[in-house]
């Protein structure tokens, strides 16, 4: 296995986990580690922190769009950096929560009715 397979095997719980252990500590590291996260990973830690996409209303002569931009560290506040924290322990929450349930448990059940 060479090393960019074996990146990308790492257990989700890992990356939050190792961003949060930078993130209480050095805040270059947490800026490398934010700014690495896939951008399905950041949207959902921005989302459990309760921060928004900054985004920008796009007109054309024919219509009108939305564009979100991305999110890279240098781009949030202090207090929004503060709340990464409360995001991050809200995951890891949900993710310990699934920890203990079991394969049936995701089972969908049919139920008859006569």
């Amino acid at each position: 296995m060479n090393v960019a397979q074996s990146t990308q095997t790492i257990e989700p719980r890992s990356f939050l986990r190792e961003f949060h252990q930078i993130l209480s500590g050095k805040r270059s590291l947490a800026r490398s580690a934010f700014n690495n996260l896939k951008p399905g990973q950041k949207r959902l830690l921005l989302s459990a922190s309760g921060i928004e996409l900054r985004t920008t209303e796009i007109y054309n002569v024919d219509s009108q769009f939305t564009h979100a931009w991305e999110m890279n560290y240098d781009n949030l506040t202090d207090n929004e950096i503060d709340d990464l924290k409360k995001g991050l322990r809200r995951l890891q929450a949900i993710i310990d929560a699934f920890a203990l349930c079991e394969e049936e448990d995701f089972k969908k059940e049919t139920k008859y009715r006569w």
